[in-house]
């Protein structure tokens, strides 16, 4: 089998995390499933990141990396898209980690159900009740459980998907924003494979400073 036509890219956008992307990268060295790229986003990161970064690049041949001026994470994430070439693209936030078989899972379901474009999936949370309380899309006044969001980090899918819609938008959750443009072209499934963990106890998150916005 030609490994290009299998790879799997992943995607990490990446501001000022250099005490925790470490952790988010070694979950994907332990991914069960080898077949894959890893893109490292750096979004104009001021905290000596690349520091960390470097050593990995002359280790691994399959981490990429690549570097601009501070534009969000939905323009990152776009910039690590177009620099990917595997067949079906990934994310991953840089305070968040896979389990073992979380990209194993994915791929198999892919192999299984080829009418399938895109997944997203529930996730194992960390963190204290209230800061699972986000501000809504629909409303950010309104606090929402991420437990009923989608969680763009989450997303799997075949690269045609984030090609035809010319990736994310640089709005407050582009993730759903997407998913809305997607649903009506494509055949999008939920998996109950809450091998994503995300961690709600970062201060500097986005969500956690809206949040405190609408509460000071």
């Amino acid at each position: 089998m030609n490994k290009k036509e299998v790879k799997v890219s992943i995607i990490i956008p990446v501001y000022n995390r250099k005490n925790k992307i470490k952790k988010a990268i070694d979950s994907i060295l332990k991914q069960t499933y080898k077949n894959w790229e890893l893109i490292i986003v750096d979004d104009g990161s001021t905290d000596g990141l690349e520091k960390i970064i470097f050593p990995l690049l002359k280790k691994y041949s399959f981490i990429k990396y690549i570097r601009h001026s501070n534009r969000n994470t939905a323009l990152s994430l776009n910039a690590g898209i177009k620099l990917s070439e595997g067949k079906f693209i990934t994310f991953l936030d840089s305070d968040d980690e896979y389990e073992n078989e979380h990209i194993k899972l994915r791929f198999e379901y892919f192999r299984k159900n080829k009418s399938v474009d895109l997944t997203h999936s529930n996730c194992t949370f960390i963190g204290i009740e209230d800061d699972m309380l986000v501000p809504d899309a629909r409303n950010k006044n309104k606090l929402i459980h991420l437990g009923k969001c989608i969680i763009g980090a989450t997303f799997f899918g075949k690269r045609e998907v984030f090609e035809k819609l010319n990736g994310f938008k640089n709005v407050y959750s582009y993730d759903s924003e997407f998913y809305r443009r997607a649903k009506k072209q494509f055949n999008i499934v939920k998996l109950d494979a809450p091998t994503y963990v995300y961690y709600r106890n970062s201060k500097d998150s986005v969500l956690t400073k809206m949040k405190n916005k609408i509460y000071e």
